[in-house]
Protein backbone atom coordinates (compact mmCIF):
# COMPACT_ATOMS: atom_id res chain seq x y z
CA UNK A 1 0.00 0.00 0.00
CA UNK A 2 2.76 2.18 0.77
CA UNK A 3 4.56 1.54 -2.15
CA UNK A 4 1.63 2.37 -4.36
CA UNK A 5 1.23 5.85 -2.56
CA UNK A 6 4.67 6.77 -2.94
CA UNK A 7 4.74 5.15 -6.72
CA UNK A 8 1.04 7.50 -6.97
CA UNK A 9 3.33 10.92 -5.75
CA UNK A 10 6.44 10.06 -8.29
CA UNK A 11 3.89 9.80 -10.88
CA UNK A 12 2.17 13.61 -9.87
CA UNK A 13 5.76 15.09 -9.36
CA UNK A 14 6.73 13.68 -12.96
CA UNK A 15 3.71 15.42 -14.39
CA UNK A 16 4.32 18.53 -13.18
CA UNK A 17 7.87 18.21 -13.67
CA UNK A 18 6.63 18.03 -17.52
CA UNK A 19 4.50 20.79 -17.38
CA UNK A 20 7.11 23.03 -15.70
CA UNK A 21 9.50 22.32 -18.64
CA UNK A 22 6.97 22.75 -21.22
CA UNK A 23 6.19 26.09 -19.05
CA UNK A 24 9.69 26.91 -19.92
CA UNK A 25 10.07 26.62 -23.70
CA UNK A 26 7.25 28.75 -24.23
CA UNK A 27 8.80 31.28 -22.27
CA UNK A 28 10.26 34.07 -24.15
CA UNK A 29 12.70 36.77 -21.93
CA UNK A 30 12.89 38.83 -24.81
CA UNK A 31 9.38 39.72 -25.44
CA UNK A 32 9.02 40.34 -21.57
CA UNK A 33 11.84 42.31 -21.35
CA UNK A 34 10.07 44.55 -24.59
CA UNK A 35 6.87 44.03 -23.17
CA UNK A 36 8.23 45.99 -19.76
CA UNK A 37 10.21 48.37 -21.85
CA UNK A 38 7.80 49.48 -23.88
CA UNK A 39 4.46 49.91 -22.20
CA UNK A 40 3.47 47.76 -24.69
CA UNK A 41 -0.58 46.92 -24.15
CA UNK A 42 -2.78 44.48 -25.42
CA UNK A 43 -5.38 44.37 -28.24
CA UNK A 44 -8.72 44.25 -26.81
CA UNK A 45 -11.01 41.10 -28.48
CA UNK A 46 -12.64 38.39 -27.69
CA UNK A 47 -16.21 38.61 -26.32
CA UNK A 48 -15.75 42.48 -24.22
CA UNK A 49 -18.86 44.66 -24.33
CA UNK A 50 -18.99 47.76 -26.35
CA UNK A 51 -16.92 50.27 -24.06
CA UNK A 52 -15.45 48.08 -21.72
CA UNK A 53 -12.87 50.24 -20.22
CA UNK A 54 -9.97 48.70 -19.23
CA UNK A 55 -7.61 51.11 -17.89
CA UNK A 56 -8.64 50.38 -14.12
CA UNK A 57 -8.55 46.59 -14.83
CA UNK A 58 -6.10 44.40 -12.85
CA UNK A 59 -8.29 40.63 -13.48
CA UNK A 60 -7.80 38.43 -16.08
CA UNK A 61 -10.27 35.86 -17.58
CA UNK A 62 -8.26 32.30 -18.52
CA UNK A 63 -10.76 29.67 -20.59
CA UNK A 64 -9.55 26.44 -22.63
CA UNK A 65 -8.24 25.21 -18.77
CA UNK A 66 -7.17 21.69 -19.32
CA UNK A 67 -8.63 19.49 -16.53
CA UNK A 68 -5.33 17.96 -15.88
CA UNK A 69 -4.28 21.99 -14.63
CA UNK A 70 -4.27 22.83 -10.95
CA UNK A 71 -5.19 25.60 -8.99
CA UNK A 72 -1.22 25.31 -7.87
CA UNK A 73 -0.14 25.05 -11.74
CA UNK A 74 -2.75 28.16 -12.92
CA UNK A 75 -0.94 30.15 -10.31
CA UNK A 76 2.61 29.34 -11.12
CA UNK A 77 2.05 30.02 -14.66
CA UNK A 78 0.17 33.24 -14.14
CA UNK A 79 2.89 34.64 -11.70
CA UNK A 80 5.63 35.01 -14.71
CA UNK A 81 3.67 38.00 -15.06
CA UNK A 82 3.60 39.37 -11.91
CA UNK A 83 2.18 39.16 -8.39
CA UNK A 84 -1.16 37.79 -8.10
CA UNK A 85 -3.99 38.79 -5.60
CA UNK A 86 -5.99 36.06 -5.93
CA UNK A 87 -6.20 33.22 -7.93
CA UNK A 88 -9.59 31.00 -8.81
CA UNK A 89 -9.88 27.86 -11.13
CA UNK A 90 -13.64 26.93 -11.84
CA UNK A 91 -13.68 23.12 -13.00
CA UNK A 92 -15.78 21.88 -15.30
CA UNK A 93 -16.35 18.58 -17.36
CA UNK A 94 -14.77 19.18 -20.48
CA UNK A 95 -12.50 22.35 -20.30
CA UNK A 96 -12.32 24.60 -17.24
CA UNK A 97 -11.88 28.60 -16.73
CA UNK A 98 -10.81 30.72 -13.88
CA UNK A 99 -10.01 34.28 -13.04
CA UNK A 100 -6.46 35.71 -11.89
CA UNK A 101 -5.94 38.66 -10.05
CA UNK A 102 -3.26 41.00 -9.68
CA UNK A 103 -2.00 43.68 -7.77
CA UNK A 104 -1.66 46.28 -10.34
CA UNK A 105 -2.84 46.41 -14.24
CA UNK A 106 0.56 46.24 -15.98
CA UNK A 107 0.69 42.78 -14.56
CA UNK A 108 -2.81 41.87 -16.03
CA UNK A 109 -1.77 43.22 -19.47
CA UNK A 110 1.37 41.21 -19.61
CA UNK A 111 -0.39 38.20 -18.75
CA UNK A 112 -2.84 38.97 -21.31
CA UNK A 113 0.10 39.66 -23.84
CA UNK A 114 2.54 36.71 -22.90
CA UNK A 115 -0.09 34.33 -21.85
CA UNK A 116 -2.79 34.31 -24.60
CA UNK A 117 -2.05 30.93 -26.45
CA UNK A 118 0.02 29.12 -24.22
CA UNK A 119 0.48 25.73 -24.26
CA UNK A 120 -0.77 23.44 -21.14
CA UNK A 121 -1.53 19.66 -21.58
CA UNK A 122 -1.66 20.22 -25.03
CA UNK A 123 -4.63 23.03 -24.62
CA UNK A 124 -3.93 26.92 -26.33
CA UNK A 125 -5.42 28.75 -22.70
CA UNK A 126 -7.49 32.16 -23.75
CA UNK A 127 -6.31 35.05 -21.70
CA UNK A 128 -8.33 38.42 -21.71
CA UNK A 129 -9.79 41.24 -19.57
CA UNK A 130 -11.92 39.78 -17.02
CA UNK A 131 -15.28 41.77 -16.27
CA UNK A 132 -18.72 41.46 -14.84
CA UNK A 133 -21.50 39.62 -16.78
CA UNK A 134 -24.93 40.39 -15.98
CA UNK A 135 -25.64 36.25 -16.51
CA UNK A 136 -22.84 35.79 -13.94
CA UNK A 137 -22.26 32.57 -12.44
CA UNK A 138 -21.63 32.11 -8.48
CA UNK A 139 -18.20 31.12 -8.61
CA UNK A 140 -17.53 31.91 -4.45
CA UNK A 141 -17.40 28.11 -3.44
CA UNK A 142 -14.32 27.45 -5.52
CA UNK A 143 -11.22 28.44 -4.57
Amino acid sequence: MQHRLKLQQQQQQALMQQALLQQQQMYHPGMLAAAMSQQMEPVPGGNLPPGFDTSSCRSVYVGNIHVNVTDKLLAEVFQSAGPLAGCKLIRKEKSSYGFVDYHDRASAALAIMTLHGRQLYGQALKVNWAYANSSREDTSGYS
